[in-house]
């Protein structure tokens, strides 16, 4: 048979291009399926080409898109699915850097635009009742008119949803306070892959009303189904904050800065950001801020403080570790433009792919005391394979969760990568650490949690799998692959 004689279409979205018969199949997909749903639900691939897909270019992969309107639709999609043995890939906002909403060429993506955009904050009970469709902001911003907050907070806030924070656990800057989603999710209405609609949205704390299957949707990633409604528990808004910059000497003296203003009547401690050095020169420099940097500073904490005055009592708890040389410099914004240039050094963790065009990305936690040690050892296990490598970090100073970035002059061939991810990955657990710890396993940590994993564990996972989804239709090739 000659070559296809279709036009290929523009971008990384096609039905496929290199069979005619993959081209066939699709064709008669989107057919089934605006017979099923309708045209308004059915986005073509010509239309999924002009949709950004984020970091992972994958995620505009697929025969096509298809939107629901409704749970009720979402259902039937799922029916339909398992029917035909058609793999659905759950998408929100496409802001995960794990790869748990990439598509492929015999995938229909599951697009939640179209649900009925809901948002009912309850002031009296400090909830929310939100559709999964809701970005973070739009939440945040609904709350916050009532004195309240989600108590969650993510760089990403303006594009990520609801949903797929839930599907991945979103943690954030805030969760050594208030917990990651799990820990804020009351209730949840989710469509599973059989079609069956799980509605338990509860509104109360206490609910103790058989196995807790809403748990086992949370970090699942939309393997096991698709969350469509979610029902949060929200804490009090702080009042307005004051940002500080402390240049310490090393990560023991920023933690032990740390954990005494927590303990402080006097202040609250919002947010806790720590960078290490090679992060914080970096960053600063290529945005303009190359006279913030401390000689012999070797860590830099960031910190979001609520007290009257601040300024008074932050002084008060690290005088004394200015004379000992535990701090070396203290900086605290005098305007919240000052405050938003300091958060600019530790949120453009893109800049760093201005210098280093070629990168590799990790998400890990390690127990606070091993911060130093880990850092100090994972980085000249880096630099031993070759001096050319140049790894940077920064935490969630609280919870210990670690964003690492590998830089490399050229491109990462496969071997330099697998020789990589070991000088990161191992010793983790016998830290009491995690080899994930917010961003979720998708597909470019699946073949990582067979290495690092418990396999008993993995064992029930699959078993979970398995009586979830049977068809194996949901999401499938991420997590477990």
């Amino acid at each position: 048979m000659g070559a296809c004689s279709t036009p290929d279409l523009s971008g990384a979205i096609t039905l496929a291009r290199a069979h005619c018969p993959d081209r066939v199949v699709g064709m008669n997909i989107i057919a089934e399926l605006t017979d099923l749903l309708g045209d308004a639900a059915v986005i073509p691939p010509e239309k999924l080409d002009l949709r950004d897909p984020g970091v992972v270019p994958e995620n505009g992969h697929g025969v096509c898109g298809v939107a629901p309107a409704d749970a009720s639709e979402a259902q039937a999609l799922f029916r339909w699915a398992t029917k035909t043995g058609t793999p659905v890939v759950p998408q929100g906002g496409r802001t995960g850097l794990a790869g748990g909403a990439a598509g492929h060429n015999r995938a229909v993506l599951l697009l939640t635009h179209r649900l009925a955009r809901q948002i009912d904050v309850d002031p009296v009970s400090s909830t929310a009742l939100l559709s999964s469709n809701v970005t973070l902001a739009q939440a945040e911003s609904s709350a916050r008119q009532h004195g309240l907050s989600l108590g969650i907070d993510l760089g990403a806030r303006d594009s990520c949803m609801i949903g797929g924070m839930i599907s991945t656990n979103a943690g954030g800057m805030e969760a050594f306070r208030n917990g990651q989603m799990r820990q804020r999710v009351l209730g949840l209405e989710a469509v599973m892959p059989d079609g069956t609609l799980m509605s338990d949205l509860s509104r109360v704390r206490k609910c103790n009303e058989g196995y807790d299957i809403k748990q086992l949707l949370i970090g699942a990633e939309g393997t096991l189904g698709l969350v469509t409604t979610a029902c949060l528990q929200l804490v009090p808004a702080p009042p307005p904050s004051e940002t500080a910059l402390i240049a310490a000497h090393d990560a023991l003296a920023a933690l032990a800065i740390f954990h005494r203003l927590q303990k402080a009547t006097d202040l609250t401690v919002l947010r806790a950001e720590a960078m290490w050095p090679g992060y914080f020169e970096l960053t600063a420099e290529l945005n303009d801020q190359g006279d913030r940097i401390v000689d012999g500073a070797g860590l830099y904490l960031l910190l979001e403080l609520v007290g009257d005055p601040v300024d008074e009592a932050l002084f008060a708890h690290t005088e004394a570790d200015l004379e000992t040389g535990a701090v070396l410099d203290i900086t605290l914004a005098a305007s919240q433009s000052q405050a938003n240039d300091l958060w600019r050094i530790r949120e453009d963790s893109f800049a760093i792919s201005r210098r280093h065009p070629h990168s590799l990305w990790f998400d890990v936690s390690v127990p606070l005391a091993e911060l130093d040690d880990y850092v100090a050892q994972m980085r000249q296990r880096v630099i031993a394979i070759d001096d050319r490598l140049d790894a940077v970090a920064i935490a969630h100073l609280g919870d210990g969760n670690l964003h690492i970035t590998v830089g490399y002059p050229e491109p990462f061939s496969n071997a330099l990568a697998n020789a990589v991810k070991p000088a990161i990955f191992d010793g983790i657990k016998a830290r009491g650490g995690a080899f994930s710890a917010e961003h979720g396993i998708g597909t470019e940590k699946a073949a990582v949690l067979s290495t690092y994993g418990d396999p008993g564990k993995r064992v029930l996972m699959e078993r979970i799998k398995t009586a979830f989804d049977p068809a194996g239709i949901c999401n499938p090739g991420k997590v477990l692959a």
